[in-house]
């Protein structure tokens, strides 16, 4: 029979090892350290090759799609077409336009302000001009705000486009006939109407005196129609924006280059309108670092408004 070791004893299996033998075999802090970094750096060097591997593929995914992006967009064509529907449609029940010859007057607009604004402006205009029965002429663009813009309303819009687009819904014109002017005994009557109001304010102040004088001119014309209005007039409305108000091949062209652009360097992009514009900077009440130059026109644009401060 076989002896039990001694349990006062240490056993050491698988051989006639000694203690000192045993500990010469454990692995020393410089070796597992060395090993470490070996195996970090190769790791390193092997995972950078992945990523520029994964990069590679990114990148010949997102070339092929830019030829997708160069294409016009049609969101009534785009999966989730079927969520969507358009909603400027003209109802078979609105009124139709009335004929040039058998309007109330010739209705003319000066519009306001930036070019966003003046577009508001005469969105607003054609309805006003279908409330009133008159005959539309084409809106004249703001050329005395901040910026100087001289430009017209045939320099940004298609203007046989916006007349005949309309002319199921209101007459426009380009300009008064000549013949309608030297019957005139007095020139267009000029009125700023209160803003936003109410269809019936214009039928009951602003109808009778467009009779009598057969031509008045709105000024100032920027939200001066009320938000609230019938529903086939907010489809007359959007009519206007989105479909009449369209710009000239031009500025088109310009505009279908820069998507162009800012899609070739990403698939998706953030347009954003900083406003950094005079009016808006006299509202801020912030100095931007212009000196004592900036101070001055600041002050001057803060003088027409009475609860701005003048001086910062």
């Amino acid at each position: 029979m076989g002896r039990k070791p001694d349990p006062a004893k240490p056993h050491y299996g698988g051989g006639s090892a000694s203690p000192k033998t045993a500990r010469r075999a454990q692995p020393s802090p410089v070796f597992l350290g060395t090993a470490l970094f070996v195996l970090g750096f190769v790791s390193l060097f092997t995972g950078h090759i992945v990523t520029d591997a994964d990069w590679s593929r990114i990148r010949s995914r997102w070339r092929s799609n830019q030829v997708r992006n160069t294409e016009p967009i049609d969101i009534w064509k785009s999966r989730y077409s079927n969520l969507y529907y358009g909603c400027s449609g003209r109802s078979p029940k609105l009124r139709s336009a009335v004929p040039e010859n058998s309007s109330t007057g010739y209705l003319l607009i000066a519009t306001s302000g930036g070019l966003n604004q003046q577009r508001i402006g005469i969105t607003d205009a054609v309805v006003v001009a279908w409330i009133l029965n008159a005959t539309l002429v084409v809106p004249e663009l703001d050329h005395h705000s901040f910026w100087k813009d001289d430009s017209e309303f045939s320099d940004i819009f298609d203007t046989d486009w916006f007349i005949s687009y309309l002319s199921k819904d209101v007459t426009v014109v380009k300009r008064i006939p000549y013949e309608v002017m030297i019957s005139m005994d007095k020139l267009p009557w000029t009125m700023r109407t209160p803003r936003k109001s109410m269809p019936e304010f214009y039928i009951d102040e602003v109808l009778p005196i467009l009779m009598r004088r057969r031509a008045l001119q709105l000024t100032k014309f920027d939200y001066r129609l009320a938000n609230d209005l019938d529903e086939e007039l907010q489809k007359l409305r959007c009519r206007v924006n989105f479909h009449a108000l369209r710009f000239k091949k031009p500025i088109q062209t310009l505009g279908k280059k820069l998507v162009r652009r800012l899609r070739v360097m990403s698939s998706r992009y953030v347009a954003i309108h900083l406003r950094f514009e005079p009016d808006m900077l006299a509202f801020s009440g912030c100095y931007y670092g212009g000196g004592e130059k900036e101070r001055k026109e600041l002050a001057e644009i803060r003088k027409r408004w009475d609860t701005l401060p003048v001086r910062l």
